[in-house]
C-alpha cells in the first residue's frame, strides 16, 4: 500500500441558553474537560432541547458526574484555513463566496484568521470580528501547488490557535491528498487535543476523484499497479479511501467532523451547515480523574433520548491537577 501512494505522489501531483436549571450556574476549573456535543434526529436536524439527564460521560469506559451542562451560543474562534493547492486553481472564485458567505452567518462577537495553504502556510488575515477585513483578505488568495496539508493544519493550532483563549476551532477546504508535509497524523491529532481544538474539514475528495481516475498517467499507474502486485483492485479508490479514512479519524477524534460534498455549488451549503451546528452545540464539562496511565485518554458520550446520530470528541489530552 505504501508503494501505491509513493508511486502516486511522483506520478502524479495532485493538486438563549438552554439547561435543565432555571438558575444555572457554570463553574470552571483549569483541569475540567470541556466537551461540545452536537446532536441530530434520523433527517439530519439539530436537536437543542435535550437536557442534562439525557446525557453519559464515559471516560476510558467509566462515568464521570457531568459537572457543567448548557446549550452554548458563546463566542467562537474560528480559524479558516483554505488549501489553493494546484487542484483547485479553478475553483478559486467559488471558495472566496463559500468563505464569505460561512463567515457572514455568525454574529460580531465571534473572531475569524483566514489562512490559506499549499507548499507553504500564509496568515493573510489576523483575528478580528470584522467581516470587511476577511473580504478583503480572502482577495489575496493565489492557488499553489502542491498539498501539505497536516502541516498546516499543526502550523495553525501551534501558532494562529494559541493566541485566542475560549472556543477554538479549524474549518478546513481542501482536497485531503497531502503530498507535501513534513509533519504527520500523530503529531497533527496530539496538538489539536492538546491545544483543545476542534477540527472541521470540507473535503473535496468526491468532487475530484472521477477527474482523477480518467486521467491517463492514473490509469496506466493502476494497471501497473495491478500486474506489480497481481491482485485485481482498483488501487486509485483504495487510496481515496484511505485519506478519506484519515481526515474522518483525525476530526471526530477532536469533536468536529467531515463533510464530503459531490459537487462544487454544495460547498456553500457545506459551510453553512458547519456555522449552524457551532452554534447549537451542548457544552457538557466533567473532572478527569487525578492520576492517569496515559496522555492521551478515550471518551464517549451517550444519550439516553431517541436520536438519530451525536457528534462528539473522542480523546482528550490528560494533565495533572497538580
Amino acid at each position: 500500500m505504501r508503494r501505491l501512494l509513493v508511486l502516486l505522489l511522483l506520478f502524479f501531483p495532485l493538486f438563549p441558553l438552554a439547561q435543565d436549571d432555571p438558575s444555572p450556574t457554570f463553574r470552571v476549573r483549569s483541569n475540567f474537560i470541556k466537551v461540545p456535543v452536537t446532536v441530530m434526529d434520523e433527517r439530519g436536524k439539530l436537536i437543542n432541547n435535550l437536557t442534562r439527564d439525557d446525557f453519559r460521560v464515559l471516560d476510558e469506559g467509566s462515568q464521570r458526574p457531568i459537572e457543567n451542562f448548557l446549550l452554548t451560543e458563546a463566542p467562537v474562534n474560528v480559524a479558516l484555513l483554505l488549501d489553493v493547492s494546484g487542484s483547485l486553481e479553478d475553483e478559486i472564485d467559488e471558495i472566496k463566496v463559500a468563505a464569505l458567505r460561512f463567515v457572514s452567518a455568525f454574529g460580531p462577537q465571534d473572531n475569524f484568521a483566514l489562512i490559506s495553504f499549499a507548499e507553504t502556510v500564509e496568515v493573510l488575515q489576523g483575528w478580528t470580528n470584522r467581516r470587511k477585513k476577511i473580504k478583503k483578505a480572502l482577495k489575496k488568495l493565489e492557488p499553489g501547488l502542491r498539498t501539505a496539508l497536516w502541516d498546516a493544519l499543526l502550523e495553525t493550532t501551534r501558532e494562529t490557535i494559541k493566541m485566542v483563549s475560549g472556543r477554538r476551532v479549524i474549518i478546513v477546504l481542501t482536497d485531503g491528498l497531502d503530498n507535501q508535509s513534513l509533519s504527520n497524523y500523530e503529531e497533527t491529532i496530539h496538538s489539536l487535543l492538546e491545544n483543545d481544538v476542534s477540527l472541521y474539514i470540507v473535503s473535496r475528495t468526491r468532487i475530484i476523484k472521477p477527474q482523477v481516475a480518467k486521467s491517463n498517467r492514473v490509469e496506466f499507474l493502476n494497471e501497473v499497479m495491478k500486474k506489480v502486485l497481481e491482485e485485481d483492485q482498483d488501487y486509485v479508490e483504495i487510496y481515496f479511501e484511505e485519506k478519506e479514512t484519515a481526515m474522518q479519524h483525525l476530526a471526530e477524534a477532536t469533536g468536529g467532523r467531515v463533510l464530503f460534498p459531490t459537487r462544487l455549488v454544495e460547498l456553500r451549503s457545506s459551510y453553512a451547515q458547519v456555522a449552524r451546528e457551532l452554534k447549537n452545540q451542548y457544552l457538557l464539562t466533567f473532572e478527569p480523574p487525578h492520576q492517569s496511565d496515559r496522555r492521551f485518554r478515550q471518551i464517549e458520550v451517550e444519550c439516553r433520548a431517541d436520536v438519530g446520530r451525536i457528534f462528539h470528541r473522542r480523546q482528550y489530552a490528560w494533565t495533572s491537577p497538580e
